[in-house]
Parts: C-alpha cells; structure tokens; sequence
C-alpha cells in the first residue's frame, strides 16, 4: 500500500477551523479510495501562505528529510493550501520529487503530479496561477471594501477595542464610535499641555493620575498624530481612486485646526528639551538678563544637603538660589491679586464682549457654511467630471485634494464656530473669584499650569536680572500694583521704549 502525509492549513484572513474540516475530509476520501495509507498529518492554523515560514510546514520538512524512503506522496485538498506563490511553490514541488521522490496530490482536483511530466507539469502550474489570480482578485475585493468603507461610508472599521477617549456603538455597518467624556478631556488635555511645550514625559506624568491607561513611551505621541481625534482617517489609494486624509463619521474630540498646528509642531524641528521637575517650576520659562532660558540643577553641601539653583549657560551671569526666587515670586504675586471690586467690573465687561463676539460669531458663521456648501459642490462636479471622463486622472487628482482641504479647513473653522458659548461663561464665572489670591491659585496648581500661567501673565518675557524679576510685558489686569513692585524691588516692568544699552535681548 503506497503511504502518505498530508498538509493542511487556513489562512488568518477570515477562513476558519471549518476550513480545516473540509480539508480533512476531501484529503481522507482521495486517500481511501486510492488506498493510500496516511501516516503522519501537519496544519498550519491562522498562517498565510505567501511565505514557507510556517511551523507545521517546517515540521513536514524535516520529517520528509528523514523518512522519504517509506512515503510516497504529500496529500493537500487544493496546492493553495500548500502555497500561493506560484514560483516558490513550484520550485519547492520540484525539489521535494527530485531530492526525496514524492510527489503532490491535489485532492479536491483527483490529480497527482509529475514534475518530470510536461503535460502534469503544466496543469500544475496552472492550478497555482489560478490560486494565485484568485487572491489577487480577493484582496483587490478587500482593499476595494475597506476603501469604501472608509472614504466613501466614512465608518471606522477597524477590530479590537475603541481608542482611549471613544467607545463603540453598535454593529456591522452601523458601528459607529461615541465619545468617552470622561477620557476625552484627558485627550483635549494632552493636545493643550503639547501646543504649551510640556515635555512629553510631564504630560504623561499628569495625565496617568486622570486615568490615562495607555503603555509606552511613545503613548503621548501615538495620540498626538492619531486623526482619529479630528474625526478623520488616513485611507490608502485603491487603484485609480486618490488616498489621502478623509473625514471619519464619528464626533471629534479636538477640532481639525488644533490637530493640524500638533502636526507641524511635531515635523519641526526640536528645541533643547528642559526637564521638569516640582523643585524647579521656573526652569523653562524664566530666562535671564541674556534672553537665554535658565537652567537648574541642585546641588549638596558637606552635609549631605541638597540645595537648588537657577543658573545661566554664562558662568557670569545668574545663579540664584530656587529657594528666593520662589519666595520673591510668592511676593509678587501677592500684589498682583485682583481685587474683588475689580473682578465684579471684569465680569461684567467680559459678558458683554461674550455677547458682542457671540453675534459677531453668528455673522462669520453663516459665511464659513456657504462656503462649506460651494466648496462641497464643487467637489461634487469634478467627481462627476471623473466619472463622465471629461477629467484626466492628473487633473482630477489635484482638484480633489485642493478642494477636499478647503473642505476640511471650512469645516473644522465652522466646529470652533459653532461651540457653545455657554461653557466659556462658566468657566469665566467659576474661575474669575481665583484671581483675588494668586498665590494660592498658584501654590495649587501642577508644573505645567504654573509654567502657563507665568507665560500668559507675562507673555514669555520675565527674566531675572540683579537679584530683581523684570519683564516687558504684564497683563493689564494685574498691573495694578506695579509702583508698589518696582519700590521693593520685586518685579520691575520695562520701559521698552528707554534706551538701556545693556537691557534684555528682544528673544521673541
């Protein structure tokens, strides 16, 4: 009785263990009634057959190697399930027959072949370029699918769990991603504390104790560059049809024009990264007398003691104990509190600007969605245009894009316009009443939003010169004590229209 082994596999795109049954049971009926006896079986589950890594395949080799002289054939339902790269695969059928003298049986087909055959030869050839064409033709259906799918039906199709800040809803084609409302504010927060250049790793610190689980250490990054946030997906081109970055169905969590200012910080080139930690709160936004940002480091005295100091790269310039600059800066803000009387007047005159801004809003709006509208009509007609042939691919190609990032820009430009003034309301309500103890507000809050808030209060100018803070610009609204500053030499504001021969460099 002539003896066999049989190979079987399926592939991880889709088929199944059902496969394997079926494969079993075509290879077990050829066997029967050829009577040929099967002595050993290997399968592959859930590998591709594009490549011989494969570790039942490797197995079957090996155990050819050392018992060719009692096997006669190699037993597969159909060669795909051998291989689908018709070239390796015909070069591997011919080594096994001329190096061990075993041929391949094609089940399903009733054919064993002979590669010394010209005729079996070429009908074997043939059944792998069949294969071969027929998972071309499928993954051309399941490229065409899934760039439907995306550009067309705009869905988010991809398996496993939602993204951090989104969870899933529904089924099939109706699944769709929801916001996590929870999570996404942990999103809006990494994208702000990004644009105000906190260090990647101090955003991670921030955000692990709001709740974000993501592992890594380009977990910051990843999110950053993900569309997904924008409500858009990065699709690839499928034949003639253009690739590019498509508008997704799902609500976004940021707004276009915010993700786009992430990107191009991201594609320029970075500053001197600073370090961040809770000692040194100023390191990274007080520059000295130079314009150069000042460094810090502690250092240990013969105790053992560690103590922390600012200082310039210049060995010449500054080198001040953190311990006063934070103590003189606890100082100033003090002076720099607002009243309550002056709150109440800020309140009122915000609400008023709200309201103003709000109808001017409105106006600017009305236009941004006519031109939303003509822009999509247009996008329209050279989609139309293509499809009638009256467009070359090159030309219908460069209006696609131009017209589809005006369409993408108007529209991330009407979601700012159309967010709720309401909330801005609250947050100037909730948060005025804070600006009567600044040095609580400033005690209270993280690295990142102390290093904000001297940046915004003193649009990035302050610097330290003398043993004194100066800087050339304070906002308005805590200006209200500067005479006072200035006589206990704490704060000292410039008179940048002076002439000063050894004043601050201009550094913006």
């Amino acid at each position: 009785m002539k003896k066999a082994i049989k190979y079987t596999r399926y592939s991880s795109d889709g088929q199944s263990s059902f496969s394997i049954e079926r494969q079993d049971a075509l290879i077990g009926h050829w066997a029967q009634y050829n009577k040929v006896q099967i002595v050993d079986s290997f399968t592959d589950e859930g590998y591709t057959a594009r490549t011989f890594d494969r570790p039942d395949v490797k197995q079957l080799f090996s155990f050819i190697k050392k018992n060719f002289a009692s096997i006669d054939y190699l037993l597969v339902a159909e060669l795909t399930r051998f291989s689908r790269e018709t070239g390796d695969a015909i070069n591997m059928v011919k080594k096994i027959q001329s190096e061990y003298n075993i041929k391949i049986a094609s089940c399903s087909r009733g054919v064993i072949y002979d590669c010394t055959d010209p005729n079996s030869f070429f009908m074997m050839g043939l059944e792998f370029l069949l294969g071969h064409s027929e998972n071309i033709k499928r993954q051309n259906d399941i490229n065409g699918g899934i760039y439907a799918a995306k550009a067309v039906e705009r869905r988010w199709i991809q398996g496993g769990p939602a993204p951090f800040g989104y969870i899933k809803e529904g089924s099939g084609k109706k699944r769709n991603l929801v916001i996590n409302e929870g999570q996404a504010k942990i999103i809006r927060f990494i994208f702000g504390a990004y644009l105000r250049n906190t260090p990647d790793y101090v955003i991670l610190s921030d955000v692990k104790d709001m709740g974000f689980n993501l592992k890594g250490r380009s977990a910051i990054k990843d999110i950053l560059k993900n569309p997904l946030y924008a409500a858009h997906q990065h699709v690839k081109p499928h034949k003639e049809l253009p690739g590019g970055l498509f508008t997704g169905s799902w609500p976004p969590i940021i707004d276009m024009m915010t993700w786009q200012r992430v990107q191009d910080k991201l594609n320029t080139k970075p500053h001197t990264k600073v370090s961040l930690v809770d000692e040194m709160p100023l390191r990274g936004v007080l520059h000295c007398h130079c314009g150069k940002l000042l460094t810090g480091a502690p250092s240990r005295n013969k105790m053992g003691n560690y103590f922390y100091y600012y200082k310039c790269q210049h060995s010449k310039h500054n080198n001040i104990s953190a311990k006063k600059a934070h103590q003189q800066l606890h100082e100033t803000l003090g002076y720099m509190s607002i009243p309550g009387r002056l709150v109440s007047a800020i309140k009122n005159k915000s609400e008023e600007l709200l309201k103003e801004n709000e109808m001017e809003k409105a106006a600017i709006l009305q236009q941004k969605k006519r031109e939303y509208d003509a822009a999509y009509k247009n996008l329209m007609s050279v989609e139309e245009k293509w499809i009638n042939n009256q467009l070359s691919f090159e030309t219908y190609q460069r209006w696609h894009s131009n017209l589809s990032t005006d369409k993408i820009k108007l529209k991330s430009e009407i979601e700012q316009l159309s967010q709720d003034q309401g909330q801005l309301q609250m947050l100037l309500n909730k948060n005025l009443a804070q600006l009567t103890d600044m040095q609580t507000l400033y005690s209270a809050a993280s690295i990142t939003n102390k290093q904000e808030l001297l940046r915004k209060v003193f649009d990035d100018t302050l610097y330290y010169e003398k043993s004194i803070y100066r800087t050339q610009y304070i906002m308005p609204v805590f200006s209200h004590n500067t005479l006072i500053l200035k006589q206990k030499q704490l704060l000292i504001i410039d008179d940048i229209n002076a002439n000063r021969p050894e004043g601050p460099f201009m550094w913006r």
